[in-house]
């Protein structure tokens, strides 16, 4: 007859691989967030009227940008727009996400760390992911810069 401390250590091993009860609802409450907001996104857009003056980010700033691209002529006055919005979602997305993982820790601080971890998790955001490293060790994010800081000081500066 087996030991009890036996079978118990066997069913500690194959319960480990599932997510606990808490892990579940957590991961359910981040589903249901990130549908409740798709949701919202979805309804305000279909009742925006004038949708380029309802932007954060500025279609001429975007314009900029892809005009810094010297293989690019001629840009129609939709695609900045397009353009702004689908940045605005990402950027948005991407924050609720890092949120969420903020509460999941239990803090109410925003950290880089939270956005790193949500980038890494999540599939659909390898893109961010530097994977050049040589030496085998775990990729990193791609670094991210935050305005007035030491690293946007390269002169590339959009604003004037």
């Amino acid at each position: 007859m087996e030991n009890n401390s036996e079978k118990s250590t066997v069913n500690a091993a194959q319960f480990a691989a599932y997510p606990t009860l808490s892990q579940l609802n957590v991961e359910k409450n981040k589903q249901e967030y990130l549908k409740m907001f798709w949701t919202d996104q979805r309804r305000e857009m279909e009742n925006v009227n004038d949708f380029k003056n309802n932007l954060l980010l500025q279609p001429t700033r975007i314009k900029k940008i892809m005009k810094m691209d010297k293989d690019v002529r001629m840009i129609a006055a939709e695609s900045p727009v397009l353009l702004a919005k689908a940045c605005e979602l990402f950027i948005q997305e991407l924050t609720l996400r890092s949120w969420l993982n903020t509460q999941e820790n239990h803090r109410r601080i925003l950290k880089k760390d939270d956005v790193t971890d949500v980038i890494m998790q999540t599939d659909n955001l390898d893109f961010l992911v530097d994977d050049a490293t040589h030496d085998g060790s775990t990729p990193s994010v791609v670094p991210f810069y935050v305005d007035g800081g030491s690293n946007g000081q390269d002169g590339n500066n959009l604003d004037h």
